[in-house]
């Protein structure tokens, strides 16, 4: 059996069985707070290890994934963490600075863990409030409707921060929805199944190169070259037009 990766959930999970001898376990890959879950509470030196290396590694700006099995008991057992770099690609601290320069204000909206988006955050000059999950709203887990009066609710919140890190697929629908409400123009980039709701939502969905078949259907603008630059053209395009619309209209008004 295998469950693939979900975003709301964080891991993925397998059975597998050992052909020499015939043993069968689980094993499981995902985020390390998701895993850690998994272990018996009485395994207290394991969870203080674990969280001591993520946020060092966080701090560096490391990203981790941890892995795990079941022993013959069926109990969980961490085996350990799988380290790798993500960096921002080297024209995306130009294209947030051009982006603001023209009056776009820029935020991230990330599932990574708290540390590695701030540290990400400090490379690219975000900004330094970069807020975890536990504030935002979810959608009702009946009606799946919004909150009621999101943006007076939650406007100030979303509009304050540079930021959100350890986010679910709906606190993004939910933070476009949230500044849509508010009046502001949302244009919003992404690459993943967990991004659609909200790049369907935004007023431009800009599905990256790469992107999934759902997200590119989402987006009302799909990137066929790496990097985020091609933004910025369009932004100086679409005023460039603007602006002859504009002067076209007053000519024949006059």
């Amino acid at each position: 059996d295998y469950v693939p990766f979900d975003p709301i959930v964080k891991r993925t999970e397998g059975t597998v069985r050992d052909k020499k001898t015939g043993e069968v376990f689980k094993t499981s890959k995902g985020a390390p707070h998701v895993l850690l879950k998994l272990l018996p509470a009485t395994d207290t030196l394991t969870h203080e290890a674990v969280e001591r290396d993520v946020k060092q590694l966080g701090e560096k700006g490391i990203r981790c994934l941890a892995v795990a099995k079941t022993n013959p008991l069926g109990e969980w057992e961490l085996l350990g963490l799988v380290t790798f770099l993500d960096p921002p690609r080297p024209d995306t601290h130009s294209t947030i600075c051009s982006a603001r320069a023209f009056g776009v204000a820029v935020k991230m909206i990330t599932g990574d863990h708290l540390l590695i988006a701030r540290e990400t955050a400090r490379v690219l000059e975000l900004g330094e409030v970069i807020h975890d999950a536990s504030g935002l709203p979810l959608l009702d887990p009946v009606t799946k409707m919004k909150p009621p009066h999101l943006a007076r609710d939650y406007g100030g919140l979303c509009l304050r921060a540079d930021g959100f890190a350890q986010v679910y697929p709906e606190h993004k629908y939910l933070i476009v929805e949230c500044l849509r409400e508010m009046g502001y123009k949302i244009g919003m980039t992404g690459d993943g199944v967990n991004d659609a709701p909200a790049l369907k939502r935004a007023d431009v969905g800009i599905a990256v190169q790469g992107a999934t078949d759902a997200a590119r259907a989402a987006a009302s603008i799909v990137l066929t070259q790496p990097g985020l630059s091609t933004i910025i053209d369009g932004i100086l395009i679409a005023r460039r037009i603007f602006v002859r619309i504009r002067n076209f209209i007053t000519y024949r008004i006059s």
